[in-house]
């Protein structure tokens, strides 16, 4: 019996991974005239100029993958929060700190548009890909999502997803949605039909009236009143939404989403909304921070990370140290943070 359990188990992962690949396929297909989807190890080869992890005691793999060791090299971190997930974001900006330019909000553009190196536009969206490869789940904004309609969390590189199946990973990592208001998440965009993808949306009190209101798929709410229970109420719930109702009248609580992320086995998570991880600096949330820049200029006031968020003040803000720095050429940067929080000018 144990036999027949272990073949009919092994005959569902091949299936799973069968259905993935073409599904893959598909999606490179569509992307291939928007972004770059065969990622070859010397032309985004990156150079190390800086490493400090030895110095910060960082030594934990999160995935064993030969892409990764050629292209960026050794990718450790420290240890994880005891009671939450660990936290990290990923975005590409300007040398004057802007995300997107004012005719057009698409992120990749920062990237994409720096013409003195096409490669190293691709290195920035390998990184992001690298990133997703390490997760168990990515958050991003509602906002986000409908500014974004094609957006489904894919991991476009096919030697990262083979080493997160060799490593016993789910094919996709959770996506994870944050809205306080609830409304107008756009339940008809790419990322609800795929069925590869699990999906949590993390609301308040109040949004979860209007998610009511407005949701058109199968869902149920995690009940995290006692957290030893999230997990087998996931596992019994496969097929539908998770729904998680955290904090006070219109605003949720991220510190709650993490301790539930946790409790579910999602220990490393990618956060890819702005105004999100402008929200978790400020609760002291975000561990870490990828920010890559293109060589570009766009001036204005164009969108920077936390650019409708209440600014920190001058006496009062996080911190942060350089974990490594790469290069790709001379028009590219990459620069890894660790974020310190509680320094305060006490003069």
């Amino acid at each position: 019996m144990a036999d027949k359990n272990k073949k009919i188990k092994e005959d569902d992962i091949a299936k799973g991974y069968g259905n993935f690949v073409q599904f893959l396929k598909k999606e490179m297909i569509r992307v291939s005239l928007q972004r770059p989807t065969e990622f070859n190890v010397e032309e985004i080869k990156l150079i190390l100029l800086f490493d400090n992890t030895q110095k910060m005691g960082y030594s934990k793999k999160f995935l064993e993958c030969e892409k990764i060791e050629k292209v960026y090299g050794n990718l450790v971190f420290g240890e994880t929060p005891a009671d939450r997930a660990l936290t990290y974001a990923c975005f590409v900006m300007s040398i004057d700190g802007k995300i997107a330019f004012e005719d057009s909000h698409l992120g990749p553009l920062i990237a994409r548009t720096n013409f003195l190196d096409p490669s190293g536009a691709k290195a920035d969206y390998w990184i992001l890909n690298m990133l997703r490869g390490i997760s168990d789940g990515i958050i991003i904004g509602g906002g986000t999502l409908s500014e974004h309609p094609d957006y489904t969390g894919t991991i476009f590189d096919i030697d990262i997803v083979n080493a997160r199946i060799k490593a016993g990973m789910p094919i996709a990592p959770w996506t994870i949605i944050v809205s306080n208001s609830g409304r107008r998440i756009p339940y008809k965009n790419r990322v609800f039909t795929d069925k590869e993808v699990p999906i949590l949306i993390n609301t308040s009190p109040e949004g979860f009236k209007n998610l009511e209101k407005e949701i058109i798929h199968p869902y149920f709410v995690i009940d995290h009143s006692d957290l030893s229970t999230v997990r087998k109420q996931v596992e019994d719930n496969k097929e539908k939404i998770a729904v998680l109702v955290t904090g006070t009248d219109s605003s949720s609580d991220g510190e709650i989403l993490f301790k539930v992320l946790k409790a579910m086995g999602v220990e490393k998570v990618l956060v890819e909304s702005p105004s999100y991880v402008h929200y978790l600096m400020g609760k002291g949330l975000l561990d870490e921070i990828f920010i890559n820049t293109s060589a570009i200029f766009v001036g204005g006031k164009c969108a920077s990370i936390g650019w409708n968020n209440e600014p920190f003040t001058s006496t009062n803000h996080p911190h942060a140290e350089v974990v490594s720095i790469h290069i790709h050429k001379a028009n590219f940067i990459y620069t890894r943070y660790k974020l310190i929080y509680g320094i305060i000018n006490k003069s």
